[in-house]
């Protein structure tokens, strides 16, 4: 069976070198250390690997909200930090942002809990799907307005865990979301 068609956004060699680019951007703006909160799940490998490249200090939270809903631009919070980052550093570490709806509320959210500063550090921006305005602060690569997975982005679960970036097609995924396994399993 012929795999569908696909497009290596960032090979591993480009996911490797966006995140040491990243992890020493954090290292010289947080010299003191930094409180590194990611959005549960699909940061956790950005995340694991930008923390092991960085060479300060740092303190490591996770928190899970809801996708947002569509038509209301709702999210919530569904696990949230275990520490207290008040007078602390913190960058919000996130996989994806599109929408900017997750960034948003988190910004608002934690902006209230009095951190010395706050920012956004993403794997992959797309801002092209914005619907509300962030301001982020280290982008490791931007996308046009495309379906990718690999290196923490999903689809349905699947390709989380690859080594790479690749943009499909959302409606072969939709009809099978095995399509591209065999492709990108063996790239």
């Amino acid at each position: 069976m012929n795999s569908p068609d696909y497009r290596v956004v960032l090979d591993q060699q480009g996911v490797e070198s966006s995140v040491a680019r990243l992890a020493a951007e954090l290292s010289e703006k947080y010299h003191d250390g930094v409180v590194l909160a990611a959005v549960l799940r699909g940061s956790v490998p950005f995340l694991s690997d930008l923390s092991r490249a960085m060479s300060i200090r740092s303190v490591v939270d996770f928190l899970a909200i809801t996708k947002y809903e569509r038509g209301t631009g709702r999210v919530r919070l569904l696990k949230d930090l275990d520490i207290d980052i008040t007078d602390r550093e913190v960058v919000i570490v996130e996989d994806i942002v599109d929408t900017g709806l997750t960034s948003g509320f988190l910004w608002g959210e934690f902006s209230r809990r009095s951190p010395r500063s706050l920012s956004i550090c993403t794997f992959v921006d797309r801002p092209s799907a914005r619907m509300v305005p962030v301001e982020l602060d280290h982008i490791g690569v931007e996308i046009p307005d495309e379906f990718v997975v690999g290196y923490g982005l999903d689809y349905r679960g699947r390709y989380r865990n690859l080594r790479m970036l690749a943009s499909v097609d959302a409606d072969i995924l939709a009809s099978d979301p095995d399509a591209y396994v065999e492709a990108l399993y063996v790239s």
